[in-house]
């Protein structure tokens, strides 16, 4: 199981809040069980990222994104890297207990208490509370690191009676940082493969399960120049229900267009199936979103978004990528 983190989503908005929306292009992306005598494994470095740390008996690394994961029991351990420069914006609400309540509850989640462990030298705080998903309570610990990357490190927990904050503890004070991954790193570790198109070229890659596409350097706080976010969920959406009423809910949980209008929808092919393709428009903004759910219910997205007459002149270009996006086996 995995649900959506202190940077949001699977649903694809890994957007952080506007607050922090100018530090990073975010697609919003993020749950388990041993026996409370839990051992651990000789250390683990977390592919596509700075982390090492000692695993909780069970877990091995995540197929689908950074992190680790318990395939018997749905745990798992996500590692989300962002630019250095975030950290002190970020330690301003992982510090301040009622900052933190109103920006973890736009994720989703309920702050119920803070900690701070000391790791390698570092204070680390940690914020403790929950998440429901498909009526299921999630325990949620994150904790934020200071590397040559800002490192949020989340924990998800389903039964908290077997996994006890205790050997939550010792995971996080086990954390080693390194040198950041290169992007060609990063690229390799996602679950899918596209190819970008000029003049959109890769910018970022979220918590090892999605990637950015800009044409320019730095970023856009107000969101109007054209931008490619491609996902891959972590955790199913329903199968059973209509594509396109599907495809339109997954849209309108994209941060800023959530009252969006639907303009146009079409059957098209995506990412190794048939999908479903939407335009909306708000009073500036666009957005394009191609979207295939296949039985297991992962689904592949490519969202586009910008400025509506930008965004209308590289819809052929955007069309291009998107033809070329395919789900690693």
């Amino acid at each position: 199981m995995y649900t959506s983190e202190f940077p949001k989503d699977n649903q694809m908005n890994s957007n952080y809040t506007s607050k922090f929306f100018s530090l990073r292009i975010l697609a919003t992306f993020v749950i388990l069980c041993l026996s409370s005598s839990m051992s651990f494994a000789v250390e683990i470095m977390i592919p596509g990222t700075s982390v090492t740390l000692d695993a909780p008996d069970g877990f091995i690394v995540a197929g689908g994104f950074s992190g680790l994961e318990n395939p018997g029991t749905g745990s798992s351990i996500t590692i989300a890297e962002i630019p250095a420069e975030a950290y002190e914006e970020f330690a301003k609400v992982f510090t301040d207990f009622d900052a933190a309540i109103p920006v973890l509850a736009q994720q989703g989640v309920s702050v119920e208490r803070a900690t701070s462990f000391e790791v390698a030298g570092q204070q680390v705080p940690v914020l403790i509370g929950h998440q429901m998903a498909f009526d299921i309570r999630v325990e949620k610990y994150v904790a934020l690191f200071r590397g040559d990357v800002t490192v949020i490190m989340t924990f998800n927990i389903v039964e908290p009676q077997i996994e006890t904050s205790e050997s939550i503890e010792i995971a996080i004070r086990s954390v080693r940082l390194s040198a950041p991954a290169t992007l060609e790193e990063k690229l390799a570790q996602l679950p899918f493969s596209f190819t970008s198109v000029s003049p959109f070229r890769v910018n970022d890659i979220l918590a090892g399960s999605g990637a950015v596409l800009s044409t320019i350097d730095g970023q856009d706080p107000a969101g109007l120049i054209p931008a490619v976010i491609i996902v891959r969920a972590l955790s199913p959406v329903t199968t059973s229900a209509d594509a396109e009423a599907v495809a339109k809910q997954i849209l309108a949980s994209v941060q800023g267009f959530e009252g969006a209008e639907v303009t146009s929808s079409e059957e098209v092919n995506f990412g190794g199936g048939s999908g479903v393709y939407l335009e909306a428009i708000t009073e500036e903004r666009k957005i394009v979103q191609y979207l295939r759910v296949p039985p297991d219910g992962m689904y592949i997205r490519l969202v586009a978004y910008g400025a509506i007459a930008d965004l209308d002149k590289l819809l052929p270009t955007v069309m291009d990528i998107a033809q070329t996006v395919s789900v690693r086996q």
